[in-house]
């Protein structure tokens, strides 16, 4: 390996550490500070804990997603410490690579300028800075798509096929991390149909890349199916997939409508969509195929999110890539129409070209100025409850919670059964009532700690039964709403 390779690989690596160093410096309070942004933190938390202390997936720590982020992020707080920031530096790692990775594809599209725009509306769109210190799936399952379709770009310039199978193993990292990203795997195949056309004749062009689809093809199966049979993931085909789709409606959460819900989470990016058919126009018009591909991702992920119940706030990422991406055709379209307009000579600026592309920018302004802040709050920490787990935790070795966040805060663990206290999960009926006692009983936690389901536990005649008889409260909020209890 030359100099000037060590140099660029180093560059490319200080450009990710400055896009770290940068998030945590206008972000370090809420990295540092905030309890918890999700209850998905705390769950995503939790299995790995258990994970780092013996307990197995699936089998003995229930999980409906796949097992790759549970493992590395287990790895990670061995190395590094259990502590929230060190869990959040993870996430944010991955984002940096995702933005890394979403310029050096632009860049290779359209150049340096639409490149750096793009990725600087991809970092602005909404909560995306919020979900990269998010101790969340959503953005390493992106980052590793990302990491696929630039490794593909790459390929189709080189011709190499060591990146094709990088590409493939990537996706199917990105498939064990959330399976949400399989929606690509068609799109990403016809982007290397339609583009693999190198050698001369039709036939021998068709032969070629069915051969390259058919190894990319093999090693995403194979580098899916090892993980998968590594962690025992297709043993428990309930867990991973029958909870997703067991799902009853419930017009009473919001979540559940899903054409209103899907207008509340792009209106804050109306100046990004705006840009974005500008792009789609530059595409059609100059009929770049290298476009195909966020044209299809938008278009297929909007169709799927209008059709998935529950949508949640998380999964907008889904939408924002290609949108700015698609955007970043239009910046470039404008920036080459304002380009031709101007001539050195300032005498010389031909008013009539120029007036289109101004008109768009002035569009463009306004509609970043009409756009309204849209911020999302976080779940809020307890402290009076907080002291209260931390009183009795050297008497405790199980809490049963529906929130574990406050039982990693203290070192604590909660029955691996458990780990997962979702909406999802009780709203497709996987965890009842019956299985809340059961566990109870089994494992006699000696502390029990009510923040979010308390409402709906305390309904269950047999559940309080059990917990009056055994237990005595320590602790209740004046709403009722956040209980505390500790085994005789």
């Amino acid at each position: 390996m030359n100099i000037s390779k060590i140099k660029n690989i180093l560059f490319q690596l200080s450009t990710i550490l400055l896009f770290i160093i940068l998030v945590i410096s206008i972000r370090f309070e809420p990295i540092t500070q905030t309890f918890q942004f999700d209850y998905d933190e705390g769950f995503n938390l939790m299995k790995a804990f258990l994970y780092s202390k013996g307990f197995s997936l699936y089998s003995q720590i229930w999980n409906d997603q796949p097992p790759l982020f549970t493992v590395i992020l287990s790895n990670w707080l061995k190395l590094f410490g259990d502590s929230i920031f060190t869990a959040r530096l993870l996430t944010l790692l991955f984002s940096a690579v995702l933005i890394w990775c979403f310029y050096q594809i632009i860049f290779l599209e359209l150049g340096k300028f639409a490149a750096l725009v793009g990725a600087i509306l991809l970092f602005t769109s909404w909560l995306y800075i919020r979900l990269s210190i998010s101790v969340m799936i959503g953005i390493p399952s992106l980052a590793l798509a990302m990491l696929s379709i630039y490794l593909l770009k790459i390929y189709k310039h080189k011709s190499n096929n060591l990146y094709l199978t990088l590409s493939a193993g990537c996706l199917a990292l990105s498939l064990q991390t959330k399976l949400f990203t399989v929606f690509l795997i068609p799109l990403i195949l016809f982007d290397l149909l339609a583009s693999d056309n190198k050698l001369k004749g039709i036939q021998k062009n068709r032969i070629v890349s069915f051969k390259h689809i058919g190894l990319w093809l093999i090693v995403l199966g194979s580098v899916y199916s090892l993980f998968g049979v590594l962690y025992q993931q297709f043993d428990n085909q309930e867990q991973l997939i029958l909870t997703h789709l067991k799902q009853p409606q419930n017009l009473e959460v919001e979540n559940f409508h899903n054409l209103k819900y899907l207008g509340y989470m792009i209106h804050q990016d109306y100046d990004y969509i705006f840009l974005a058919f500008i792009g789609i126009w530059a595409i059609v018009s100059q009929k770049n195929k290298d476009g195909l591909l966020p044209f299809s991702w938008l278009v297929t992920s909007t169709l799927i999110l209008l059709n998935h119940q529950p949508l949640w706030y998380h999964y907008y990422p889904l939408l924002a890539i290609p949108i700015c991406w698609l955007a970043a055709y239009g910046v470039a379209l404008l920036y080459n129409l304002f380009s031709r307009s101007l001539h050195k000579d300032l005498q010389t600026i031909n008013i009539k070209k120029i007036l289109i592309p101004f008109s768009l920018i002035v569009i463009l302004i306004s509609l970043i100025i009409m756009t309204p802040p849209n911020p999302r709050g976080s779940v809020p920490k307890n402290l009076e409850l907080m002291k209260m787990v931390e009183k009795y935790k050297y008497f405790t070795n199980w809490v049963f919670t529906d929130n574990p966040m406050y039982a990693f805060y203290n070192d604590l663990i909660v029955p691996p059964e458990i780990a997962v206290m979702s909406y999802k999960r009780i709203n497709s009926g996987d965890l009842t009532f019956a299985k809340m006692l059961a566990i109870l009983k089994k494992y006699r936690p000696e502390q029990i700690i009510l923040t979010r389901w308390t409402t709906q536990i305390k309904k269950d005649k047999n559940i309080m039964d059990y917990i009056n008889v055994n237990y005595f409260k320590t602790y209740e909020n004046t709403a009722k709403s956040e209980e505390q209890y500790i085994l005789y």
